[in-house]
């Protein structure tokens, strides 16, 4: 039933689709009919007090509430599996039948523009996050074709306990107070390094997880890492820090996060109050002070000399040669090997930086994707009940283990998890062909946003889960968060704009190799300016503003 379900819901799209494909006249019939739909879905609003009770005698009676849920990375509920036998019990314990709505990946944003115009749409709606300041869902949710849970939230103790508030000042798109949407919470981090324990011993450098560092010494220990044989080989192939080239050209070295500058374009709250972005900032030098810093790196050859003709595939095969990886703490058991282990430090501090710390950010609301009632759900209180369930202590047994307890694995008094019946289906499946192993939907439905233990493999001993417990949580410490939202104004879609600014980026090589004097990022800040940087700095001042 549940397949039956989804598959009708696909091909309304589809047939949408047809109609979106024809002539002029069809698109222009096509647009006169939304028009009428988002009266329809005002009228919907308006009368989502009354629409309910329709329905009540049914739940009253005993009989499931339908909800129908888009999904984002899942690609399949297979009949059996245990992600379907873990629906079967939340559909049990809230008396709810679930429909799952899963369009390809490759076509998912097509497919959730097509549901904004077509009048058969699912309960709930999955948006990716950029979504939250798109005019397409901000004009959604002004026709009235969601609901705003702002009223219900209190009702809900679980999924305010375990929701950033950032992520609700997030989906409050107008800032009004309204809110819009049940995030698929993710953390908000800021990382740091992994370091070569066994080179950190072998030569005698005194390090304690956990620690920041100074400038002086991170870089110290990167030389060290680079000249002084860490592996006792007598060969000369380390390298103090592990750096690529991305996809756009530039070098990825993640040493401008000592700078406090991630991905580049997030704004930040300043001491003083003032907003800025610390990369192209007039008034700020951090980014001049990692333009410095990665040239002293490259002079002294502590990263390798062809670093920019590496792509990450490329420098992945060989880490076993760098001493400082950048990287999430979560992920050391990628890095560990038999010869070689890891410790992690959360960051580096700049001796007499006015900010006082290692702190970074970006964009990063805590949403990952989210989830928009529409406003012809009938329940949408048992979504939010649904959300709450799954949120609390009960099932976060399950969504912190990825999996179904007694159904996939089971854990005794001291933590330990025994996965041997899960793994017993993956070789039943790998031998008949069958997809019973299946645990997608719940790593992926919803999560907490501050369980750190959540991205942790259960295979590990208890005393390993604690380390990179506590050490997850640091980098929620040193997090800082933008206050832009992930907006971008209008000028940055100017072909002159986009140009220069890649221009930038392979100008910004030349310096870190020594071909130009740092100074040199100076003129390229004015030209950025001149090519429309003052008006982006202008749009994004006001939208900020007008969020306070």
């Amino acid at each position: 039933m549940k397949a039956k379900k989804v598959t009708a819901l696909l091909m309304a799209v589809l047939m949408t689709a047809g109609c979106l494909a024809g002539c002029g006249d069809q698109q222009a019939e096509t647009s006169e009919t939304t028009s009428g739909q988002e009266t329809s879905a005002d009228a919907s609003k308006e009368g989502t007090d009354s629409a309910p009770e329709e329905s009540s005698e049914a739940a009253d009676a005993g009989e499931p509430v339908k909800l129908s849920i888009m999904l984002h990375s899942v690609n399949e509920v297979p009949e059996g599996s245990i992600a379907d036998q873990w629906v079967d019990q939340l559909e049990e314990k809230l008396n709810v039948e679930l429909e799952w709505v899963i369009p390809p990946s490759s076509a998912y944003e097509d497919n959730l523009q097509l549901y904004l115009i077509n009048e058969d749409k699912p309960d709930i709606m999955c948006f990716p996050t950029e979504w939250l300041t798109q005019t397409s869902f901000t004009d959604a949710c002004q026709s009235g074709m969601f609901y705003d849970i702002s009223d219900q939230l209190e009702n809900y103790p679980n999924l305010m306990a375990h929701t950033a508030q950032i992520s609700w000042e997030a989906l409050d798109v107008f800032n009004d107070g309204r809110v819009w949407g049940v995030p698929r919470s993710t953390v908000c981090r800021a990382d740091g390094f992994l370091l070569r324990e066994d080179w950190l011993k072998n030569l005698n450098i005194d390090y304690t997880e956990g620690e920041l560092m100074t400038l002086d010494e991170f870089y110290d220990m990167l030389y060290a890492f680079t000249y002084n044989d860490p592996d006792g080989n007598g060969i000369d192939d380390t390298w103090g820090l592990k750096s690529y080239a991305t996809d756009n050209g530039s070098l990825n070295s993640n040493l401008n996060r000592i700078f406090h500058i991630g991905g580049g374009e997030a704004w930040y709250e300043m001491a003083d109050g003032t907003v800025t972005n610390l990369k192209y900032s007039k008034d700020h030098d951090y980014y001049k002070q990692y333009l410095e810093f990665a040239n002293k790196c490259w002079k002294a050859g502590v990263m390798e000399p062809d670093a920019f003709a590496l792509d990450g595939a490329a420098s992945k095969e060989r880490n076993a040669q760098y001493g400082c990886i950048a990287e999430y703490p979560g992920n050391i058991d990628l890095y560990d090997k038999e010869d070689r282990t890891y410790v992690y430090c959360p960051g580096v501090v700049v001796d007499g930086d006015p900010i006082g710390t290692y702190t970074y950010g970006d964009h990063n609301t805590g949403v990952w994707y989210y989830y928009a009632i529409s406003s012809t759900c009938e329940h949408p209180e048992k979504f939010l009940e649904l959300a709450d369930y799954i949120l609390s202590d009960e099932q976060w047994i399950n969504l912190n283990a990825k999996n179904l307890v007694d159904v996939g694995f089971v854990m005794d008094a001291d933590g330990n998890y025994d996965f041997s019946m899960f793994d017993a289906l993956k070789a039943d499946d790998e031998k008949n062909g069958t997809k019973l192993a299946n645990t997608s939907l719940i790593s992926a439905f919803l999560r907490r946003s501050d369980g750190a233990e959540f991205f942790i493999a259960k295979t590990n001993p208890p005393e390993r889960q604690k380390r990179l417990a506590d050490l997850i949580e640091i980098t929620f410490d040193l997090y800082w968060p933008a206050v832009d939202r992930g907006y971008k104004p209008e000028v940055a879609t100017d072909p002159i704009f986009i140009e220069y600014k890649n221009f930038m980026i392979q100008e910004e090589s030349k310096i870190i190799t020594g071909d130009k004097p740092v100074e040199y990022w100076d003129e390229l800040l004015d030209g950025f300016y001149e090519a429309g940087y003052d008006k982006y700095v202008e749009e994004m001042t006001a939208y900020i503003d007008s969020l306070k």
